[in-house]
């Protein structure tokens, strides 16, 4: 039999299976620009793709997590700038060996692993940037009161390591600001830098906010906007999505800035299609004019497992969807779509 030399390779035979509204042609080339530049075992990881559902553009961006000391974080680790531009930052092959390898980081501590998102629905097919990194805590029991706020000098010292930046003092005071206001109201389980673009700033997710409480929890975090925007949004979702919701911050040089993320998840298992679910959710967002219908009609085809018969082997292809997120920013509302892929081989 014949192995696939990369991730791109077994997508390309996997197509059919992304519907086109989302990944047309041109994303298409956007996406195998990347994909054919990782290894085959990134599929023992859970990749995935992010959908703009107010673009009309089938274009999509791609993440990838990375585990500690796998295979595909080996990988990671022995590239550089010079050997695969754009593919990682300056800093993150040295930031990725020494937290899977030092007892005492912050990966080893929380229990921690890394999220790639790479912008490819903007930039022409291969000139994406590197990625935006993310550090979150990874899901089990062990891991639930892993609370990554609690300690912002070696979180900030790890992101500003990751990106490449020089180490800032005020950085560090700005997160401990919000790891007062957060108190006991939530969890920061991601927290992630974009070195790729221009702003220097630190995007924090929050977890477990109920619903009730978002209001109050913006006005703790001194976030600038209006409350009554995301309360409104949350009320035109109930019964839609989980009562609790994640809110994704960006912490800059003059505070958390105007831009403001709510994720919200069905109230299902990670692994679990609920087509007729995420059709509801994603008629109301055609309803309220944040979401395409021929967007819509894409993710509603996206969940699914399909057995699939390989070059090198039988597979499990399993599509689901993990959030959307309602991005409000000076009064205007987008959604974007977060789906995952998880790829397993079950026989030679």
């Amino acid at each position: 039999m014949t192995e696939y030399c990369s991730l791109g390779s077994l997508l390309e035979e996997l197509r059919s299976l992304f519907p086109p509204a989302l990944i047309g042609d041109s994303g298409w080339e956007r996406v195998q620009a990347l994909t054919t530049r990782l290894p085959i075992y990134t599929t023992e990881s859970r990749f995935g793709f992010e959908f703009d559902l107010c673009d009309p553009s089938p274009t999509a961006d791609f993440a990838v997590f990375l585990a500690p000391r796998s295979r595909l974080a080996t990988f990671y680790e022995q590239q550089t700038e010079e050997t695969a531009p754009g593919l990682i930052g300056p800093g993150f092959g040295p930031f990725l060996w020494e937290q899977g390898r030092d007892p005492q980081s912050l990966f080893t501590r929380t229990g921690a692993g890394v999220i790639l998102e790479y912008d490819l629905a903007t930039p022409p097919p291969g000139q994406h940037s590197p990625p935006g990194i993310f550090i979150v805590t990874l899901d089990g029991p062990e891991q639930q009161q892993a609370r990554l706020h609690d300690e912002p000098t070696a979180l900030v010292a790890a992101l500003e390591s990751a990106a490449g930046w020089e180490r800032g003092v005020a950085d560090i005071r700005r997160v401990d600001r919000v790891r007062a206001a957060v108190a006991d109201a939530g969890i920061v389980a991601q927290a992630g830098v974009m070195p790729g673009r221009n702003l220097r700033a630190i995007r924090l997710i929050i977890q477990g906010v109920g619903n009730a409480n978002v209001a109050g929890m913006l006005k703790r975090l001194q976030w600038n906007g209006d409350p009554s925007l995301a309360v409104s949004a949350l009320s035109d979702l109930t019964g839609l999505v989980k009562p609790q919701t994640g809110l994704s911050i960006d912490v800059t040089s003059q505070g958390v800035s105007p831009r403001l993320g709510l994720e919200l998840f069905r109230p299902i298992e990670w692994h679990q299609t609920d087509r007729a679910g995420w059709k509801l959710l994603f008629d109301r967002l055609v309803e309220k004019e944040w979401c395409l219908p021929a967007k819509a009609d894409g993710l509603a085809e996206w969940p699914g497992i399909e057995i699939f018969f390989g070059q090198d082997g039988v597979y499990k292809v399993r599509q689901t969807i993990n959030h959307i997120k309602l991005v409000i920013d000076r009064g205007a509302v987008r959604v974007k779509g977060y789906a995952a892929v998880d790829v397993l081989r079950t026989a030679p």
